[in-house]
């Protein structure tokens, strides 16, 4: 995995990062940006770092291979198969207390048979800096 795809996959989480977890990867922040997947954000004098509309199509693609993960261990693990098969049918009923549920984790939610949709984008990010005291 490149550089790029693990800080997509990073950003994937809630769609922003703040300054201090993306300092030692300025080369990829700059990439991304000039493909205009991250804009830069300034709340309360800190810098983060948001996913753009146009980074849709590539967290889509990162969903996909999320998905096909689960189904994989969801046939290789029998032991943990009702995990799996609530990640994959049903996620109201999702034990997200267990330590393989935070890896499947998709803009702060686990609904991985959807497309991202803007407004989804949004929300983990208003998610993200209300947890922050940033909203």
């Amino acid at each position: 995995m490149n550089n790029k795809e693990k800080l997509l996959q990073k950003l994937s989480l809630f769609g922003v990062l703040s300054r201090d977890q993306v300092k030692n990867d300025l080369k990829t922040l700059a990439s991304l940006a000039r493909l205009k997947f991250l804009k830069k954000v300034y709340k309360k004098g800190r810098v983060f770092y948001e996913l753009t509309e146009k980074a849709l199509p590539a967290l889509d693609c990162l969903r996909k291979k999320l998905l096909e993960e689960a189904k994989l261990k969801s046939h290789l693990n029998p032991r943990q198969r009702s995990f799996y098969k609530t990640l994959l049918e049903d996620v109201r009923f999702l034990d997200t207390s267990k330590e393989e549920a935070s890896h499947f984790r998709f803009l702060g939610d686990w609904r991985l048979n959807q497309e991202p949709v803007l407004s989804q984008l949004q929300l983990a990010q208003f998610r993200f800096y209300q947890e922050k005291n940033l909203a």
